[in-house]
């Protein structure tokens, strides 16, 4: 899985959101900035972007997924 494709991915659920990545192979970090994230805790908010690749990491597509989310406030 390249950087390209997790953005991709997240912005295709999460329109507008801005999306960092480093990492290779099947690791990868994410700082993913978003309207949607507003009122939602800190789990609520892994959980959106963790349900995105709930396929790939069953798959072993993706193995590990660091996620760190926030509003653009």
């Amino acid at each position: 899985m390249s950087p390209e494709t997790i953005r991709q991915k997240i912005q295709e659920v999460l329109p507008g959101s801005q999306v960092e990545t480093s990492g290779a192979d099947c690791n990868f970090a994410v700082v993913v900035t978003s309207d949607a994230f507003e009122g939602k805790s800190p789990l609520q908010r892994h959980r959106i972007v963790n349900d995105i690749f709930k396929a790939d990491i069953e798959s072993g597509a993706l193995h590990a997924l660091s996620i760190k989310t926030q509003t653009p406030a």
